[in-house]
């Protein structure tokens, strides 16, 4: 089997709500291994299943000209904004003639934090993969993640925070104490850190890191379109960004 190929995008839209969509069109059109990397605009991003009023200081976001935006994927609130670096990594399912990996719910975490943990290392970062889904050094939280898995391919993606302002941070993720249903998964509150590291020998060094070569690409059309078309129906919507995720149209 030869080196599968995959497109690497250094990709940051206009707003939150585009960039967040995007993720989900880059998975809906998945034809081969993409490797994402994007910064965003001052935002907090909410796990799929989760209730903003409960994972967000509303009032203050509002205040710091900071939206809530609903992810696709599940997992806890993270802040996005000056000072960190989100990764996305899409893979298709196994092909026939053997291409491809094939995850599960157990191994997803594990196998894209090694590369990540591998690539902060070339890059002098002591960190650790810590489970289920977080990457720490000593002093703390350092890169959370989320995934989703379907019959066409997985997605996972993270945020690394670098020299974000750890006060503004936990500031507009602060949870509420208020009492709520179980079916709303809660953010854990754990203490956060920045990396130091440098943003280009970062991407560098996870582009080069796992078994696909990565090659720098562009959108398609079709994926143009596609996040379009969700800004539209979907993420700049606050019915979708701050409702209840229950009462929402399923993926």
């Amino acid at each position: 089997m030869g080196v599968v190929r995959g497109r690497l995008l250094d990709l940051t839209l206009q707003d939150p709500y585009s960039n967040v969509a995007l993720e989900e069109a880059l998975f809906r059109h998945l034809r081969g291994p993409v490797l994402r990397i994007w910064d965003n605009q001052k935002s907090v991003i909410i796990g799929r299943a989760q209730l903003a009023e409960l994972e967000a200081d509303l009032e203050l976001c509002k205040e710091r000209a900071a939206p809530v935006v609903r992810r696709f994927t599940a997992g806890g609130a993270v802040y996005h904004g000056p000072g960190n670096v989100n990764w996305s990594f899409l893979e298709p399912r196994s092909a026939a003639d053997g291409e491809g990996r094939v995850f599960d719910a157990k191994t997803v975490f594990l196998s894209f934090a090694a590369v990540v943990v591998g690539a902060l290392a070339d890059c002098s970062v002591d960190c650790i993969f810590e489970p289920p889904n977080r990457i720490v050094t000593a002093e703390g939280k350092i890169s959370g993640m989320a995934a989703y898995m379907s019959g066409a391919g997985v997605i996972c993606h993270g945020t690394l925070l670098i020299s974000a302002d750890l006060r503004e941070v936990e500031a507009l993720t602060k949870t509420s104490p208020a009492p709520a249903d179980r079916r709303y998964p809660r953010s854990r509150g754990v203490r956060v850190a920045n990396c130091g590291v440098d943003r280009a020998r970062f991407v560098d060094a996870l582009a080069a890191r796992g078994n696909l070569a990565y090659s720098a690409g562009d959108l398609t059309q079709e994926e143009r379109s596609a996040t379009i078309r969700l800004v539209k129906e979907r993420y700049g919507r606050e019915e979708w960004n701050l409702g209840d995720p229950f009462v929402l149209d399923d993926l």
